[in-house]
């Protein structure tokens, strides 16, 4: 061991002679980097060698070799030492012989890749990467990782290609590969049509990089790309739309989506969130261009949108008969009454959004005939006719209708909705309703005891509140938050009542036992 260190020593003589003779470092600076190359040799000589052995030696040349090139800069020398090409070839050498005994540490890998890209080893990078993929062919990260380095920095299109589809020979079921390998065919395209603008030509002119032809030009190889991805993985509809979303980065390729979006379609006819997409995607795309500033959608355009989607729509209603692909396209509308982005600039004229109330009004009410058991396609309709403020008597018989049609265990949004607007709009039946809701599920009455004990208490005065909840202290179902509640009630008087708060803990003791009320309310 000692005499492998030494031979170690020995070879580094010519560079720190020269160091020292240039003087870029001092007698005693060269024995203190001798000494502390030792103790560092040694260490990797031990027979249990840890990874921060290396990467603690590592660092040391880097800093040693920063400051060589400080010292330089200072002394005004401008040639090349040998040092510093010794220095570079040791740093390798380091992570070399590190990688060997660390080989599954793709943290290490990283680092030496991030070293070589740094310093410029360009040619030892390539070799890393060859390495690396080698002993980690079954991490797609990694080939993403090397085929963005031939691509990007070192400008090598057929060898980013190549890695991409070695890639795909052993991990074909990787979506992450797919779709990097569909981007980076989409970007060739884009660098080819960018470079022939700049150049001024057309046609078969260009005869650099790889033969260019017209198919080519028109995003054919994407669109193999695709198909081979879709056979690869084919019941991912997720998968499909993320082609989609990368189509979409680039200008020209309505061509390409339109494959997509038949492909969607055809392998999957029952999907409420195919039909969705495709039923939207007129509109979506037309957002997209607002927000981007690249069009303007004109009210008559606007309205063709809106008709072509409605026409989608109850295409998809038709083929797939479910309470979901209801829900979706009534979604679709209140998301197009509410958004303000598709006010064109709020130019759009308020009719045309009456217009637009109506038809959804009607999407909903169509939709709760369907599936009338559907408390999301109710709650949807309700507050669509809440919105367009119709006949009072007609939106509490909506309401009655509603809750007679689903289902008590699904309807306490729909009692709660009701509650509220009766307190904002039908002040005389908000107790009504409240009554009635007591003759609900247990989980209803649960929620709205104390919302009506609240709300006389508000609007009649605690003596009416403390008849009230007398009243329903006596009615199942009981539960310990209704009681602590009433006793909160109560603390928040002027003058709070020691006898009813007693009286209230009483009454809970007598429901759940001495040990169920919290300290804080025994407290009290």
């Amino acid at each position: 061991m000692a005499e492998y260190v030494q031979q170690n020593l020995e070879g580094m003589l010519p560079e720190l002679e020269e160091m020292e003779r240039m003087g870029v470092f001092s007698s005693d600076e060269i024995r203190t980097i001798v000494r502390k190359r030792r103790d560092y040799e040694y260490r990797l000589q031990k027979r249990i060698v840890q990874k921060s052995d290396f990467l603690r030696y590592m660092q040391y040349e880097i800093n040693l070799d920063m400051l060589k090139k400080k010292r330089k800069s200072r002394l005004g020398i401008k040639r090349n030492l040998q040092a510093e090409y010794a220095t570079m070839k040791k740093i390798h050498n380091l992570f070399q012989n590190a990688l060997k005994k660390f080989v599954g540490d793709i943290k290490l890998w990283i680092q030496y890749i991030e070293f070589c890209k740094h310093m410029g080893s360009l040619k030892i990078l390539g070799k890393v990467f060859a390495k690396l993929l080698q002993y980690h062919p079954d991490k797609p990260s990694l080939w993403i990782m090397a085929a963005k380095w031939e691509f990007e920095e070192n400008k090598n299109i057929p060898n980013s290609r190549s890695l991409l589809q070695r890639g795909l020979r052993v991990n074909s079921s990787s979506q992450q590969l797919w779709l990097e390998y569909f981007r980076m065919e989409l970007l060739h395209v884009e660098k080819i049509h960018n470079r022939r603008k700049v150049l001024g030509m057309s046609g078969g002119e260009d005869s650099q990089e790889e033969e260019v032809t017209a198919e080519f030009l028109a995003g054919k190889v994407p669109e193999i790309v695709y198909k081979k991805a879709i056979e690869a993985v084919p019941d991912d509809i997720k998968f499909r739309i993320s082609f989609i979303e990368i189509y979409r980065l680039f200008e020209n390729t309505e061509h390409g989506c339109d494959m997509i979006y038949e492909s969607l379609i055809k392998h999957f006819p029952e999907s409420e969130e195919v039909w969705n997409l495709v039923a939207r995607r007129a509109i979506d795309e037309a957002k997209a261009k607002v927000k981007k500033g690249t069009a303007v959608i004109t009210d008559s355009q606007w309205s063709e949108l809106l008709v072509e989607m409605n026409k989608l729509f109850h295409q998809a209603v038709g083929q797939v008969q479910t309470d979901k692909m209801w829900e979706l396209y009534i979604t679709t509308c209140m998301e197009l009454l509410t958004d303000s982005s598709l006010e064109q600039a709020k130019e759009v004229d308020l009719l045309l959004q009456r217009d637009q109330s109506k038809k959804a009004l009607l999407v909903c009410k169509k939709a709760t005939k369907h599936f009338k058991t559907s408390a999301s396609l109710w709650s949807k309709y309700l507050r669509l006719k809440l919105l367009n403020k119709g006949k009072i008597k007609d939106i509490q018989n909506e309401f009655s209708t509603a809750l007679q049609c689903v289902d008590s265990k699904d309807s306490l949004f729909l009692w709660n909705l009701w509650i509220e607007w009766c307190i904002e709009n039908n002040p005389d039946e908000v107790e009504s309703v409240f009554e009635l809701s007591l003759q609900s599920c247990a989980d209803v009455q649960i929620e709205t005891k104390y919302k009506y004990v609240e709300w006389t208490s508000s609007t009649k005065g605690i003596k009416k509140a403390r008849k009230l909840y007398k009243r329903l202290i006596q009615e199942r179902p009981y539960t310990m938050s209704f009681f602590r509640k009433c006793i909160d009630l109560e603390l928040t008087q002027v003058e709070p009542s020691a006898k009813r708060i007693r009286d209230l803990y009483e009454a809970a003791v007598d429901q759940f036992g001495s040990s169920s009320p919290d300290r804080q309310t025994q407290t009290r």
